[in-house]
């Protein structure tokens, strides 16, 4: 019902086919992890709190790098080392048995691997949310990625995403390690966000008062996926009271409603 009182096909925030939108900071993310991949460097790390769209970057620079000379295998949130050596080898065609130890698993990624090698194909291994890697063993299966094969004909490379505290001091990046850090949104930002998101699903007109759009932005501290949350409700409330625009106060009244923990925003 909120959905027509706004005239809008879905919702333009939380449905899983959101559009991706080109904000600057975001699109230097991807251009940079295109460049590292198109150059063929070995490592590329991507750091930021939660919310702030490490994900969406990671997908939109995958999806232009594909191409029929590039195998891309893309794995999140591995359980531990040999669930992420088995599950990159299973998604460059190897299967592995299940239950295998990291030994076997490493085996069958490094077998992929050199196959694409001499199929002449630049292999692409992308691993989202590495944080839950904690154990000292596994970290070191996502670390010895890029050692898959040291051939000098090899074409690999390696892009790993951390979610990082949003109050502590980003990890500390070894020589020459390119990483890639994401900065919240600023207030104009915010607002082509929003704009950019409702226009996709047919609404062109205001939908927030400046003072509201405002009020979105400080509530979510930048965070995309704040935002994400606190218009959707904004939406749904403002639909139940009858309203033509969103006011500050609405705002207000729905980001008391789903205040994020101190230590993991937006999560």
């Amino acid at each position: 019902m909120w959905k027509r009182h706004w005239k809008l096909t879905r919702d333009p925030f939380l449905c899983g086919d959101a559009p991706y939108v080109p904000l600057a900071s975001h699109e230097e993310a991807v251009a940079r992890l295109v460049h590292t991949i198109e150059a063929g460097q070995r490592l590329a790390i991507v750091r930021a709190p939660a919310g702030l769209g490490k994900s969406r970057v990671l997908a939109r620079a995958l999806a232009e790098v594909r191409s029929p000379s590039r195998r891309v295998a893309s794995l999140s949130s591995p359980i531990d080392g040999a669930g992420l050596l088995a599950g990159l080898a299973q998604r460059l065609g190897i299967r592995v048995p299940a239950g295998s130890g990291r030994s076997t698993a490493w085996r069958a990624l490094g077998d992929a691997v050199r196959l694409c090698r001499w199929q002449r194909l630049q292999v692409v291994l992308a691993v989202d949310d590495c944080q839950v890697l904690v154990d000292a063993t596994d970290r070191l299966d996502l670390e010895r990625l890029v050692h898959l094969d040291p051939h000098p004909e090899a074409r690999l490379t390696v892009v790993q995403v951390f979610r990082t505290p949003a109050d502590g001091e980003p990890a500390p990046a070894t020589p020459w390690e390119l990483v890639i850090r994401l900065p919240a949104l600023t207030r104009s930002e915010a607002e082509r966000y929003l704009a950019a998101k409702l226009a996709a699903v047919g609404r062109d007109g205001p939908t927030f008062t400046p003072r509201a759009l405002s009020r979105l932005h400080l509530r979510s501290e930048g965070i995309p996926r704040g935002l994400d949350r606190l218009a959707s409700l904004a939406l749904m409330a403002g639909a139940s009271r009858g309203l033509e625009i969103i006011t500050p106060d609405v705002v207000d009244g729905v980001a008391q409603e789903c205040t994020p923990s101190p230590s993991d925003p937006w999560d």
